[in-house]
């Protein structure tokens, strides 16, 4: 049978493409990318007194390592180790941008000592095409009022998301507060329940003019005043009180000394004119003398009367009645002197007070707190954490200082405040210190996945406590109550393992023992791995067919 080359070329070009349809002999498999970011915050924290009160939580999952996926945030407004949560709301993928909460959930403090307002934040969760992500913004601050202690915190804003996309998996958050300030010598005192007017009486003079610099006072010539009161009474042989309180007490001294001293002249003038004779009496009635004459009358005798007094008494009489009034008219002076003290101790405690009432600079200010961390897991992982302030103040520094000298510089004034305070016996006061936090982070790649993490706490604030003595002490105002507040706590993680393909090349099959039409198939000999190699050289030997053809028409 003659086949001619065109239907030499069909067939082979069919018997080639038989070849190519058999088995491959290899499989192929994709795996798609993996990971999942976490972000979590707390914007606000305050123990104190035993309670805990956190203020703003948010826990933010995106992850693709699961099925279904998992894009939500677990939101918190307030919770408090007395009430647990209050009005945590889930926020999942598909249910739109959420308000959380839709009224602001508040916690008071036992005992009166205050109150925490949670923050309001915008809330949404994606499950989309080009990634998952879960994120969430803040609304409004809140607020946290506590009674021993009033704080000023400014307006803030947030940025938190977590994603996950093709390329990696990202947690990452910006927390800004517009500012923190402590609050002034006058209200941290007022709050504390120190009797400010109290307080200053027992300062001495040196710790009075300490407590005026802080604020700024201006004493004019008050110490000058003071010095040359103090320096009359040592002039006179007698010591010299530092505090108002102290002179007081010194001038109550004083006039007690004065009354024993004329009562002992009147005693024993009383006695001596009682023994006179009534001629003798009339006589020195006649001068001006008699038996309600005082001790500084007898001292103050001159001419004719104190010749007619030594006349009618006796020269042991007349030498014994005389020291009895210079003692009074000593003590007298001395009473004078004091007295001079404490008008000058008490104008200078009048201009502290007034200097104290006067200033509402605070403590220290912090303007412009921004706080940031991210962990990005992707084909290079990469962390960060950090916190920044625009500005710094610290009471009694004219301008601006920089963060790194935050700590000294405010340690310098509230050293100085505690010594002022604690140099009144009874008193134990414990300053507050502001700390900015020391960040956090790690990255790794174990085997083919890629790892990151990111933390830190913007600042915390050490809450101011005192103690006092009764007399300093305001009533109805809590002392003693110690505590802190966190402001920023942020954390991030996040893990990506990148898509792989894998080509699985097939494994011989086992010679089969069967025979033909008793249910075995032949024995795989190996052949199969040939049939690709001979259908491509079937396809070549059909071009080359085709092409002789061409070349014979």
């Amino acid at each position: 049978m003659h086949v001619s080359r065109r239907s030499a070329v069909a067939l082979v070009t069919a018997a080639g493409l038989a070849a190519l349809s058999l088995p491959a002999g290899a499989a192929t498999t994709t795996t798609p990318a993996k990971g999942v970011a976490t972000s979590t915050l707390t914007v606000l924290r305050l123990t104190l007194a035993g309670t805990t009160v956190a203020a703003g939580q948010i826990v933010a999952v995106a992850g693709n390592t699961t099925k279904p996926h998992l894009a939500k945030l677990v939101i918190t407004p307030v919770d408090s180790s007395v009430t647990g949560p209050i009005g945590q709301q889930t926020v999942s993928a598909g249910g739109g941008t959420s308000t959380i909460p839709a009224t602001p959930k508040s916690v008071t403090l036992p005992g009166g000592l205050g109150k925490v307002v949670g923050p309001t934040f915008h809330a949404d969760a994606v499950d989309g095409a080009t990634g998952i992500v879960a994120s969430a913004a803040l609304k409004a601050l809140g607020q946290v009022q506590v009674l021993t202690v009033p704080l000023d915190l400014k307006a803030a804003t947030l940025s938190d998301v977590s994603q996950v996309k093709a390329g990696g998996a990202t947690a990452e958050k910006r927390f800004v507060l517009g500012g923190l300030g402590l609050p002034s010598v006058q209200d941290l005192l007022a709050a504390l329940g120190v009797d400010l007017s109290a307080l200053t009486q027992q300062l001495t003079q040196g710790n009075l003019t300490q407590l005026a610099g802080l604020v700024g006072g201006a004493l004019g010539t008050l110490n000058a005043d003071v010095d040359a009161a103090q320096a009359a009474l040592t002039g006179a042989g007698q010591s010299a009180a530092s505090s108002l309180a102290g002179a007081q007490q010194q001038l109550t001294a004083a006039n007690a000394a004065v009354t024993t001293a004329t009562n002992a002249f009147n005693t024993a003038w009383a006695s001596a004119f009682g023994a006179l004779a009534a001629p003798a009496q009339a006589a020195l009635a006649l001068v001006g003398v008699n038996g309600t004459t005082t001790a500084d009358q007898f001292a103050a005798l001159t001419g004719p009367t104190l010749t007619a007094v030594t006349s009618a008494l006796s020269a042991g009489t007349f030498t014994n009645l005389s020291a009895l009034a210079q003692s009074v008219v000593d003590a007298e002076a001395i009473v004078a002197d004091v007295n001079a003290l404490v008008d000058a101790l008490q104008a200078l405690v009048n201009a502290v007070v007034a200097a104290v009432l006067g200033s509402n600079d605070p403590l220290a200010t912090l303007g412009t707190i921004t706080v940031t961390t991210s962990a990005i897991a992707a084909k290079t992982p990469k962390a960060a954490a950090g916190v920044t302030v625009g500005s710094v103040h610290v009471l009694g520094l004219a301008g601006a200082i920089p963060l790194g000298s935050l700590t000294s510089a405010l340690g310098a004034v509230t050293g100085t405040l505690s010594s002022v305070l604690e140099s009144v016996a009874g008193v134990t006061f414990k300053a507050p210190t502001i700390a900015v936090g020391t960040p956090s982070k790690s990255t790794s790649t174990q085997g083919r996945t890629r790892f990151a993490s990111a933390s830190i706490t913007g600042l915390t604030l050490t809450l101011p406590s005192i103690t006092l003595p009764a007399a300093l002490h305001l009533a109805g105002v809590p002392t003693g109550i110690s505590g802190a507040l966190t402001v920023g706590q942020l954390a991030e993680t996040a893990q990506w393992t990148p898509a792989s393909t894998k080509t699985t090349p097939s494994t011989p099959g086992t010679p089969q023992t069967g025979h033909p039409g008793s249910g075995g198939g032949l024995p795989d000999t190996g052949g199969r791995m040939l049939i690709s190699v001979a259908g491509l050289l079937v396809i070549g030997s059909a071009l080359a067919l085709r092409r002789r053809a061409g070349k014979a028409a």
